[in-house]
This record gives structure tokens, C-alpha cells and sequence, in this order.
């Protein structure tokens, strides 16, 4: 982070939404948080807390490569679970270019797994909180040194 510039910052305004069960767990949070962005006059959304269950959820793996018998791909892993799982932990950004989400899901053993959230389907319910700051835009893009279209934090210009 370049020291010489302000880091922007605003009024968080939260957004409660509750997700039934069957219901998408990404798309449910990309509605939730337009809307949220929407109302709120603001171009950024994040997870402030959330609670509850899934039936189905692919993560992508940090670092583990995909492997196909004798085959290793560059890309990161994604791995698939299609049982009754607690969310322990759900974090990240939105915005209108994009998001960036992690979970960490627990199984009926207690054990924990993480990654990035590709997918998920509520079992019983998703309580969750999205949070929008006024003032303050979010945005992704290319950048090179990680391939990956990343977060880029802006001061919003008065209307």
C-alpha cells in the first residue's frame, strides 16, 4: 500500500437478509448485495457476519493443484461436498465488477474445512449481514503480478 495516500473510509450501514433452504448461496449474496449497494448509495459490500448451513459447496483451494492422473494444472483446485455442513466462517467483498468470498464449513465430525466459495446450496437457513460503506468504492482488476482480477479500495466523489 502506497503510504502517501489516504485510506478511504465511511458510514457502514448493515444489511440483514435471511436465505431459506434450496436457495443459491452466491447468487442470494450478489442480489443482496446490489440491492444493499443500491439503496445505500454505495459501490461496496462486505460479509459482516453470517450463520447457518449447507447441503452442497465447492471451494477452490488455495495453492493445491488440480491433478488429473499423470496431469498437473496450474489452476487451483476445486473441491466438492454434498453434505449437511455448518458455516463456521463467511468473509469477503462485493461490488457491481465483481466478488471475493471465503468460508470455512465444519462436518458432523467437527472438522473444518476452508477455501474460496464457488458455490453453495442452504440446508436449513443463511443468516447473514452485509455491510456497505458510504463513501468508499470498490472495484476489481487485472492485476498482472497475480493473474487474478483484484480489489481496488476508492474514495467516492461527493454527489
Amino acid at each position: 500500500m502506497d503510504q502517501s495516500t489516504c485510506i478511504p473510509y465511511g458510514a457502514v450501514v448493515a444489511h440483514p437478509i435471511r436465505l431459506n433452504p434450496g436457495e443459491d448461496l452466491v447468487s442470494a449474496i450478489e442480489n443482496a448485495a446490489s440491492q444493499a449497494m443500491s439503496i445505500s448509495d454505495s459501490s461496496s459490500a462486505f460479509v459482516m457476519t453470517a450463520v447457518g448451513s449447507l447441503d452442497k459447496v465447492s471451494l477452490r483451494m488455495a495453492n493445491a493443484s488440480r491433478s488429473d492422473g499423470d496431469n498437473i494444472s496450474p489452476s487451483n483446485e476445486i473441491r466438492d461436498w454434498n453434505e449437511r455442513m455448518e458455516v463456521v466462517s463467511l468473509v469477503g467483498t462485493l461490488s457491481a465488477s465483481g466478488k471475493h468470498l471465503h468460508m470455512s464449513l465444519s462436518d458432523k465430525n467437527g472438522t473444518v474445512v476452508g477455501g474460496h466459495v464457488m458455490s453453495g446450496q442452504v440446508f436449513t437457513t443463511m443468516e447473514i449481514v452485509l455491510g456497505t460503506i458510504q463513501g468508499v468504492g470498490f472495484k476489481r482488476e487485472l492485476d498482472t503480478a497475480t493473474g487474478y482480477r483484484e480489489l481496488v479500495v476508492e474514495k467516492k466523489k461527493a454527489t
